[in-house]
């Protein structure tokens, strides 16, 4: 972009602008999520008193959490001046940000259906400081606004009509429906779901009238064995269909891209997501295959990010929902090369450390079977069901951990549910620890724990349990330096 073009986007935000009046519905909506628990609780009180109270509460709530809007939207504004962007708000107490457009390292765009109904966007801004959510989001701009936004923060370079024609095509991929399809029913979601509906149902049950909950109850004991099983069956068979659905509004037209100094991804049916990696961020690349997966050799891409994702359902932003094994390598050569494969074989732990993976996996339900025998002798058999299927999953753990260096570069692969290979560089490594225990000790094994610039500053880590103590001293003089020069491979 030309420096006159620069200096007309600039000039567009350089005088406070307000967010969008729809930003009000968002602020209402916001409010109500923060004090939910507060408003279920004195929901139940009130209706217990009397119907007037429970009124009367709903309308001094619905009065106040109005109010606060509409004052919040008016006394926030944001605006770019002196190559600052500068955001003003607060009803009582005034609140002045300062934030340098050299500190912005990323700025996404998301719109949910409101924000589709009145082409709207929010645009959620990250510094190098920001850890666990954005810096910066306004909840709600008009789209155009958004994108001009953005390039005047990013000081983004728009070529002319005749030049995009020219410029080379930019590496992307986009994601299958049929794929789509195969992540949803693998997703593993449906214990998420049903955890949150009998989440929810706990909060709602004090406000079920008795006589209805105990006719519900008796009659759903009323029924045959056979009936119960059968109702169980189609209430987990819809949840999967839930899931399903889930995913696919969630990643539907999943588009990743390549650019300069970035990485761009779109998706979202509902909900439309616009993300920017920044190369500079990325801490380490992640494989994950959960148990549902392996058989038909499918894998989860992701990134592991300094600051973590704005996204509190994901904790880390992921580059490609579903790929097969066998199209791995070639994605992160198209995307990310300084991460693929290593060529040297992954070490594999110690087979002296299996028996710890087998006693840490079964212990509890070891020590659960002795009382089900004295107590309940005809269930029995489902402790020792549980301790023959931990022992297998402790047996997995210890067959898929390893570890590979190649030059400056490091693998580690584990399994705690899902097997997952982390790769990251020995630049991105923020501390090495080295643990050993007594019988470790005795047994000439060690436990090493990687940790990463990650979740809200906070680090994310990464552990090998019951490694040769040798192997563990290795990966340790590398991360120090302590033996030989590091290979200039990278």
């Amino acid at each position: 972009m030309c420096k006159e073009q620069e200096s007309s986007i600039l000039k567009e935000f350089s005088a406070p602008r307000r967010l969008h009046p729809a930003a009000m519905y968002f602020n209402l909506v916001q409010v109500i999520k923060e004090t939910i628990f507060g408003l279920g609780i004195g929901l139940i009180f009130t209706l217990k008193e009397s119907v007037f109270y429970f009124l009367l509460f709903i309308s001094i709530f619905l009065v106040f959490i109005i109010i606060s809007s509409i004052l919040s939207w008016l006394r926030f504004t944001y605006r770019i001046e002196e190559n600052e962007l500068r955001i003003e708000q607060g009803v009582f107490i005034r609140k002045k940000r300062y934030i340098s457009l050299n500190r912005i390292h990323k700025i996404d765009l998301t719109a949910d259906i409101v924000h589709r109904i009145f082409k709207l966007v929010k645009v959620q801004i990250d510094t190098a400081s920001s850890g666990g959510g954005a810096e910066v989001s306004l909840s709600a701009i008009k789209a155009e606004d958004g994108i001009r936004l953005r390039k005047a923060l990013k000081r983004q370079e728009t070529e002319s009509a005749d030049e995009e024609k020219k410029a080379p095509t930019l590496p992307t991929e986009k994601i299958t429906w049929q794929r789509l399809f195969i992540a949803g029913t693998t997703s593993g979601s449906i214990g998420i779901i049903l955890a949150a509906v009998m989440a929810g149902f706990s909060q709602i049950e004090e406000l079920i009238p008795q006589n209805m909950y105990n006719t519900a109850y008796s009659w759903v004991i009323a029924q045959g064995f056979v009936i119960l099983i059968v109702l169980i069956i189609m209430i987990l068979f819809l949840l999967w269909l839930f899931g399903i659905a889930g995913t696919m509004i969630k990643y539907g037209n999943f588009t990743i891209e390549k650019r300069e100094n970035e990485l761009f991804i779109k998706r979202g049916l509902l909900e439309t997501k616009e993300l920017t990696i920044p190369f500079d961020r990325i801490q380490a690349i992640g494989i994950e295959q959960s148990p549902i997966r392996q058989p038909i050799k499918f894998v989860r891409i992701y990134a592991v990010i300094a600051g973590g994702s704005f996204d509190k359902m994901e904790p880390f932003p992921v580059l490609f929902p579903l790929i097969h094994e066998s199209e791995t390598e070639q994605f992160l050569n198209k995307f990310l090369p300084e991460y693929g494969q290593l060529e040297t074989d992954f070490i594999p732990l110690s087979k002296r450390g299996l028996k710890f993976y087998l006693f840490n996996a079964s212990i509890l339900f070891i020590l659960a079977f002795l009382p089900a025998v004295y107590f309940f002798p005809s269930f029995s058999w489902i402790p020792l069901l549980l301790i023959l299927i931990s022992l297998g999953f402790g047996w997995l753990q210890h067959k898929d951990g390893g570890y590979a260096i190649e030059g400056k570069k490091i693998a580690i692969r584990r399994r705690t549910v899902s097997k997952v290979t982390v790769r990251t560089y020995h630049r991105r490594i923020q501390s090495l620890e080295k643990k050993q225990h007594k019988l470790q000790a005795y047994q000439k094994l060690a436990t090493l724990e990687l940790s990463l610039i990650g979740l809200g500053g906070l680090g994310t880590h990464y552990s090998l349990r019951h490694l040769e103590d040798e192997d563990a001293n290795k990966i340790a003089d590398w991360y120090s330096y302590r033996k030989n020069n590091l290979s200039e491979k990278s």
